[in-house]
C-alpha cells in the first residue's frame, strides 16, 4: 500500500476547507462588484451642463445635454449582459436586490422612452437610447433583448413583450445575411462577418425559442453557431479571427481576445437554452470544446489572456478573460467537458482578482471599437474606465466559478 494513502482523508479535509474559504472569497468579491453597480446607479436624468437632476422627464426641453446620470441605465449591449448577470447572481445568492435592479433598469428606460424618442427625432446624434430606436444592427437589440426576456420572467410588463417581439422580427426578417443565412454587416461598402455578432443574436434567439416554444428560433441560433465557427476559425492556431470580408475574400488581421470571448459566450448560451433533444446540440458542444482547447493554449502565467491572444507583447485584458472563464466553468458545471479543464477557469478567476480595483471596478478592459485591418490599432486601443464592456461577463464568470463543485488548481494533483 502507498505510504501516503493513510494521509488522504486529512488531505481531503484540507482541500475541502480551502475550497470553502476560496468560494467565500469569490462571493465576497462578486458582491463587492455588484453592490458597486447598484450604488453607482441613481435612476435619474441629469443635465450635463448644469448638473441638475430629474426624476420626471415629462416637461424637460429636448436637449443633447440631458442624459441618464448613470451609464448603466443607457440602452447598450453591455448593459444587457450586465442585467442578465445580475439576475443570475440574484438567483444563485438568493438576493432579490440584484434581480430587482435589472427590472428597475429596464423600467427606467421605458419610463423615459418618450423623451429619448424626442431627442432621437430631433437628430441629436448618439443621444441616449438612440440604439433602441435605430435598430439597424444586432448590437442595437440582441443582448438587451435577451436580458429583457430574463426580466420578463419576473415582471410581465407589456412594454417588455412589445420590444421583445420587435427584436425577434428584426433579427429574423431584417438583419443582413449571407446566402446560407449567416448574419453579416453591410457597411463601408463591404460585406463583413463580425464574430461579436454571435453573442449579439443567439442568446436572444434561444430564449425566444423557449418563450414562444417556436423551434425556428432554436434552429436559427444553432445554424449561426456552426457557421460563425466555420467561417472564423483558424485551424493553424486554434483561435477565431475577428472578422471575414466577402469582397476581399480574407479574414481580418487580428485574433482579438474579446471577439473570441463573445463567440465562446454565445456558443455557451445557445447550448444552455437549446432543448436537450435538439439535433444540433451535440455538435455545438464539440465546437465549444474545440474553442476552449484552442484559447487555453494562450492563457498567461497569471491566468489572464492578452488583448491579442497570440501576441504576448499586447496588454493583459480582463473582459476576454472573464468570457473564457465563464465558458469553461459553465461547460464543466454542466458536464459538457471533463472536470480536468476546471483549472483553466480557476486560474482565470485568480487573474481577474488582480483586475478589481479597491473601489470595486473592473480594470484592464479594452475599449470598444470598429474593425480595423492593422494590428497596431488593436495594440494601442485604450483601457475603458470602469470596465462596462466586461462587467457583465465578469459577474457571469463569478457565478459559474462559485457553482463549481471542485475548486482546485489541478484535478490530477
Amino acid at each position: 500500500m502507498d505510504k501516503n494513502y493513510a494521509k488522504l482523508p486529512y488531505v481531503y479535509w484540507q482541500e475541502t476547507e480551502g475550497q470553502t474559504n476560496e468560494k467565500a472569497a469569490v462571493e465576497k468579491t462578486l458582491r463587492k462588484v455588484a453592490d458597486k453597480i447598484l450604488a453607482d446607479t441613481s435612476f435619474k436624468l441629469i443635465n450635463t451642463k448644469t448638473g441638475e437632476t430629474y426624476d420626471d422627464s415629462t416637461n424637460i426641453p429636448v436637449s443633447a445635454d440631458i442624459k441618464p446620470e448613470s451609464g448603466y441605465n443607457d440602452w447598450k449591449y453591455w448593459n444587457g449582459v450586465m442585467n442578465i448577470a445580475l439576475i443570475q447572481l440574484g438567483k444563485l445568492l438568493n438576493e432579490q436586490k440584484y434581480i430587482d435592479y435589472a427590472i428597475k433598469n429596464y423600467d427606467f428606460g421605458f419610463k423615459h422612452l418618450p423623451y429619448f424618442k424626442k431627442q432621437f427625432d430631433a437628430g441629436i446624434h448618439y443621444a441616449p437610447f438612440h440604439q433602441y430606436f435605430r435598430m439597424d444592427r444586432l448590437d442595437d437589440c440582441g443582448a438587451m433583448g435577451a436580458g429583457l426576456i430574463d426580466a420578463y420572467a419576473y415582471k410581465k410588463n407589456p412594454d417588455y413583450m412589445k420590444r421583445i417581439e420587435e427584436t425577434a422580427k428584426y433579427i429574423l426578417n431584417k438583419q443582413d445575411r449571407l446566402d446560407d443565412g449567416t448574419y453579416i454587416r453591410k457597411r463601408f461598402g463591404k460585406t463583413t462577418l463580425w464574430g461579436d455578432d454571435l453573442y449579439m443574436s443567439t442568446p436572444f434567439l434561444v430564449r425566444m425559442g423557449n418563450l414562444t416554444e417556436d423551434e425556428k428560433y432554436h434552429d436559427d441560433a444553432a445554424i449561426q453557431v456552426r457557421e460563425f465557427h466555420e467561417k472564423l476559425w483558424n485551424p493553424y492556431n486554434g483561435l477565431m479571427h475577428h472578422t471575414w470580408c466577402k469582397e476581399l475574400g480574407t479574414h481580418g488581421v487580428a485574433h482579438w481576445g474579446r471577439v473570441n470571448g463573445w463567440m465562446m459566450m454565445g456558443t455557451t448560451e445557445v447550448i444552455t437554452y437549446l432543448p436537450k433533444n435538439h439535433p444540433k446540440r451535440a455538435e455545438l458542444i464539440k465546437l465549444l470544446f474545440k474553442q476552449i482547447v484552442g484559447v487555453s493554449r494562450y492563457q498567461s502565467a497569471n491566468g489572464l489572456w492578452h488583448q491579442l491572444l497570440d501576441k504576448t507583447d499586447s496588454f493583459l485584458e480582463s473582459s476576454s478573460t472573464s468570457m473564457f472563464t465563464y465558458g469553461v466553468a459553465k461547460a464543466v458545471n454542466e458536464g459538457w467537458i471533463e472536470d480536468v479543464y476546471s483549472s483553466i477557469a480557476v486560474n482565470g478567476w485568480k487573474g481577474l482578482d488582480t483586475c478589481i480595483t479597491p473601489e470595486g471596478d473592473l480594470d484592464k478592459v479594452s475599449l470598444g471599437f470598429n474593425i480595423r485591418q492593422d494590428l497596431p490599432f488593436y495594440y494601442n486601443i485604450g483601457i475603458e474606465p470602469g470596465g462596462a464592456h466586461g462587467i457583465g461577463a465578469y459577474l457571469l464568470a463569478g457565478v459559474e466559478v462559485l457553482k463549481m463543485k471542485e475548486f482546485r488548481d489541478c484535478m490530477w494533483c
